[in-house]
């Protein structure tokens, strides 16, 4: 699995309401997606961030997304934007049950002495302990193999039931829709 994220920065008095209209009218085209295992679409209020993440079955679904009509929309209403990727190296739900309102995507350097295998499966053990949280929608880990940084996004039922990260460097959303198969 390939996960892709592109942020939108808006101007401070972008209408909020704008991007929740767009939200609702274009959700509709990614709830059944070909291809899409998970996509949030995501926003930073107080950031002015718009960043929708992506979660695909594999590469060619991820190409085809950004060679067709609909990232051609994004591109001529917000212009196109940088869009970061990263091997997906684990992806669990947690409880389906709720409607999470809280993303929250953290990065971090992969230590030249640290391999890959021993990452991944230090990332899993932690996974496993988050999921035991009844307010985790969503956990997954990815890796950037260009700038050897390791990935985590999370939903959360809300901001006051998520687990503290595990990194000080982090972005923090509101969660606008979940559109899975």
């Amino acid at each position: 699995m390939l996960a892709m994220q592109y942020s939108i920065p808006l101007p401070v008095n972008y209408d909020a309401a704008l991007i929740r209209a767009r939200v609702s009218a274009r959700r509709a085209l990614f709830d059944d997606h070909a291809g899409l295992v998970h996509k949030s679409f995501i926003y930073s209020e107080e950031d002015h961030i718009y960043a929708p993440f992506y979660v695909w079955r594999d590469v060619t679904e991820a190409r085809n997304f950004l060679l067709d009509d609909l990232f051609a929309g994004v591109a001529e209403t917000f212009s196109r934007q940088r869009v970061r990727s990263w091997i997906v190296l684990d992806m669990a739900y947690g409880n389906k049950d709720i409607k999470p309102a809280f993303a929250r995507r953290e990065i971090d350097p992969v230590a030249a002495e640290n391999r890959v295998a021993h990452l991944r499966d230090q990332e899993k053990t932690t996974q496993t302990e988050l999921l035991k949280n009844p307010n985790l929608y969503l956990h997954l880990t990815a890796l950037d193999a260009d700038r050897w940084e390791v990935m985590r996004y999370s939903l959360w039922a809300d901001e006051a039931t998520a687990a503290p990260p595990v990194t000080d460097v982090y972005q923090t959303y509101g969660v606008l829709h979940v559109s899975e198969p």
